[in-house]
């Protein structure tokens, strides 16, 4: 029996992903590099006073750090096959372009972690996967919050959403309460998301159709 061709929309769609899949894993290495010198810069310069924290106690809340952004991937993954999986492309571009900015933001504003930080040396998650996607002193501005809010934005089923933007809140609690962020990190994190998606909206969306129709669609 003669093997059937694959459906000229999956191959499609499948070299799109591949595309954007490409441009995220050069987002990630620039992450990686950006973060090293951002966390070398970062040792060497002064804590700095955060209003916020000042009224904040330290509850630890490392296991929520940890697992509660492995679930949120997880989440993404799932969710994004089940509900998305025409936009999942797409939705991999956002993600390229908020971990670019960031590893711009990082290497721009070096900061040291807050003094009473709460050691992450011991969470196996964090020792195997943790350390190579972030740092001690990549703080400006803070992906745990940013990449759930970010889900918020783009997934358009509306339970998906709340569930995105609940994450988000607990684990922008969790940085700060943990000491891994200062206030501005958090804060900083909604609007330069918001204003990534808002851009890309009105600049870049159509340049992103446009190579789409060029190199997706031919046959």
């Amino acid at each position: 029996m003669e093997a059937q061709p694959m459906p000229r929309q999956f191959m499609r769609r499948w070299m799109e992903f591949t595309g954007v899949a490409t441009l995220f894993a050069g987002a990630m290495y620039l992450n990686y590099y950006a973060g090293k010198y951002a966390d070398k810069a970062g040792a060497m310069a002064s804590t700095s006073p955060d209003i916020v924290l000042s009224f904040l106690p330290v509850v630890d809340m490392r296991f929520f750090f940890v697992w509660g952004f492995a679930f949120f991937l997880a989440f993404a993954i799932i969710v994004g096959i089940w509900k998305e999986w025409r936009r999942a492309a797409y939705i991999l571009w956002m993600y390229c372009l908020v971990i670019a900015a960031r590893s711009f933001f990082i290497v721009l504003t070096p900061m040291k972690m807050p003094i009473d930080a709460l050691p992450l040396q011991g969470e196996w998650l964090y020792e195997v996967f943790g350390r190579y996607m972030t740092f001690r002193h990549d703080l400006f501005f803070s992906s745990h919050t940013a990449f759930p809010y970010l889900g918020f934005l783009l997934f358009r089923t509306r339970w998906a959403q709340w569930v995105f933007l609940l994450l988000s809140f607990l684990l922008a609690a969790s940085v700060l309460l943990c000491r891994y962020h200062y206030s501005i990190d958090v804060a900083a994190a909604y609007f330069i998301t918001y204003a990534i998606y808002r851009l890309e909206k009105r600049y870049f969306r159509a340049r992103y159709r446009g190579w789409r129709r060029r190199w997706v669609r031919r046959d």
